[in-house]
């Protein structure tokens, strides 16, 4: 016996009242698993073996008893799963799902008194990343419960000036109810990549008298950018750094690199010998992670000299990824050298900002329309050509290069830089 209508709509439509973070981790339940146990009382203790998606599922009926207080039963059942890393999770789990006598569902909960995701939230929140158990925590579906929190939470700060409610029916995959709302006159979206924030907020154009859609990772080709009067898309990055001083910049980055923790990363001091080319290593391959990063970090506001070389190093990451792009064909890619209007912008406010330790200059080379531009911090060289105002900085005193090549080891001088940043 099957039981009838297992599925999170239906949870959630007789659940409309409970808090944001515990429908999130309801949604993440494995219901179409769930909903396919044979709950007879002949299967107790009998492992039932599924198939979803391509992932292997245990599921043991280990009890059944009448509730007379609520007229349910209640089935309890013992998932297992090794998943398949990131994009299925591991699970190891008892379940309580209760449904009516004629098999109706009714209601579904973990048996344990903490979710397993609520453990590994309060880990992440915390920074305690010595309790943080790496194979369960790298999955797509820790990886959504954690952003929308974040969302939410620089959602409920930038826009406290509004008696911001969060939507009974918002979901953390599709649909396209927003995560918070003030009546109509304000709703608060959220997707992890700009395209399907831009999507959702032209979607929802009229639904209230501002739409704004919040985003994590830059999409990385070219789509449609246009809102409608009245629909705004905000990078959360930005958002964070701007308003909340940075409050979970670090958290964010963790997300934007598929939950990388600093226990994973190489020791500074090797990377410090990287960089200052005392360790000789060949090409490093950028990631994904390398590049949502750097994306990111080039929507911070820069006011010192260690943001200075983090953003500076995001442009090498950028043109080591955009020139390894057009030579695999993808010549669209071109268009991402906007970021280096960035990069002269920046290099003119640290021209005027006498920073310690940091000196502009450029050289003119033969044959080219701009000349390249140099920017020391310390003793490490960055480097770019085409910056439009490299011009400006002929006149500057030339030093020597000092000969290190960062460009085949971008993704090291993202990390060092990031290292360098204050905590």
């Amino acid at each position: 016996m099957r039981l009838k209508n297992v599925t999170f709509s239906k949870w959630l439509g007789s659940h409309l009242d409970k808090e944001a973070d515990e429908k999130w981790l309801r949604e993440l339940y494995p219901w179409p698993v769930l909903a396919r146990v044979d709950c007879d009382k002949q299967h107790i203790d009998q492992a039932q073996h599924i198939e979803y998606a391509g992932v292997q599922y245990s599921v043991t009926l280990k009890s059944i008893h009448w509730q007379p207080d609520h007229g349910t039963y209640k089935y309890r059942l013992f998932v297992e799963s090794n998943g398949l890393g990131w994009h299925a999770r591991a699970y190891c789990d008892e379940y309580d799902m209760c449904c009516t006598p004629d098999g109706t569902f009714v209601t579904l909960f973990h048996s344990g008194r903490q979710e397993p995701l609520e453990k590994i939230a309060k880990a992440f929140f915390k920074r305690d990343w010595g309790n943080i158990n790496l194979q369960s925590f790298k999955s797509l579906a820790v990886s959504r419960f954690l952003a929308a929190s974040i969302a939410a939470g620089v959602a409920d700060f930038a826009f406290q000036a509004f008696p911001l409610e969060h939507y009974p029916d918002a979901r953390l995959i599709g649909g396209e109810s927003p995560m918070l709302a003030s009546d109509h006159d304000l709703w608060v979206g959220y997707r992890f990549f700009s395209e399907d924030a831009y999507s959702w907020a032209r979607n929802n154009v009229g639904n209230a008298s501002r739409i704004v859609a919040l985003y994590f990772a830059d999409t990385k080709y070219q789509f449609r950018t246009d809102l409608p009067l009245g629909t705004e898309v905000k990078s959360v990055t930005q958002i964070d750094s701007e308003e909340l001083q940075g409050k979970y910049s670090d958290l964010i980055i963790s997300l934007l690199r598929q939950l990388e923790i600093p226990s994973e990363i190489l020791p500074f001091e090797k990377l410090t010998a990287i960089v200052h080319g005392k360790v000789n290593l060949p090409n490093i391959s950028l990631k994904e992670a390398d590049i949502n990063e750097a994306l990111a970090s080039l929507k911070r506001p820069c006011d010192s000299k260690s943001e200075l070389r983090y953003q500076l190093s995001a442009g090498v990451v950028l043109n080591a990824w955009i020139e390894s792009e057009r030579l695999n064909g993808f010549k669209q890619r071109k268009s991402f050298y906007a970021f280096k209007q960035h990069l002269g912008s920046l290099a003119k406010w640290a021209n005027g900002a006498n920073l310690p330790g940091v000196h502009l200059w450029a050289e003119q080379l033969i044959g080219s329309a701009t000349p390249i531009l140099y920017v020391r911090i310390d003793d490490v060289d960055f480097s770019f050509h085409s910056i439009p105002s490299a011009k400006e900085f002929l006149s500057n005193e030339q030093l020597v290069w000092t000969g290190v090549r960062l460009k085949p080891i971008a993704p090291v001088v993202l990390t060092w830089a990031r290292y360098l940043l204050p905590n």
